[in-house]
């Protein structure tokens, strides 16, 4: 994993179930598709089922937000970008982006972006713990990806001098 620019590790079609009674994708299942590009960067970084089997190691999402920007209807297919904004040695803060996939053009940004801070943590516990060190180097060095769409990274999380 090396280059410039998001991680793009996840697509999903919107299903039939996945629609509410306005005819778009319903909230929750945006939530759905986010977590799964979660997954999918858990593994990229080496956080696999495997690992969490083996070390009783994972994250919890201790704080998530969310913009629901366009609506997506059904049948209709999206693709997640993802950053590693900041990370320190037990925290990592992701940021989601859903784009439609190629199927549709989209000229006007993203249809949903989610900010989310996961926490290391492990057992006996849980309990929150630093990051297993392999892993943390994989962070570290997702972090310097960027991109022209990537978003800016919040106030909250800069560190504070020069």
């Amino acid at each position: 994993m090396t280059g410039e620019g998001p991680l793009r590790l996840y697509r999903a079609r919107v299903a039939p179930e996945w629609v509410d009674y306005n005819g778009h994708l319903s909230e929750a299942y945006y939530v759905l598709i986010f977590g799964h590009a979660t997954d999918a960067l858990l593994d990229a970084i080496g956080m696999d089922e495997g690992f969490r089997t083996k070390t009783g190691r994972s994250v919890y999402t201790v704080d998530a937000r969310i913009l629901y920007l366009r609506e997506v209807a059904c049948g209709e297919e999206v693709e997640i970008s993802t950053w590693i904004a900041a990370a320190d040695r037990k925290r990592m803060l992701v940021q989601h982006a859903m784009y439609w996939t190629r199927e549709r053009l989209d000229t006007e940004g993203p249809v949903a972006r989610t900010e989310l801070v996961l926490l290391s943590v492990g057992k006996p516990g849980p309990r929150a713990m630093a990051f297993d060190p392999v892993v943390f180097d994989t962070i570290k060095r997702l972090c310097g990806r960027t991109g022209n769409d990537c978003p800016v990274m919040p106030k909250r999380w800069q560190p504070d001098g020069p």
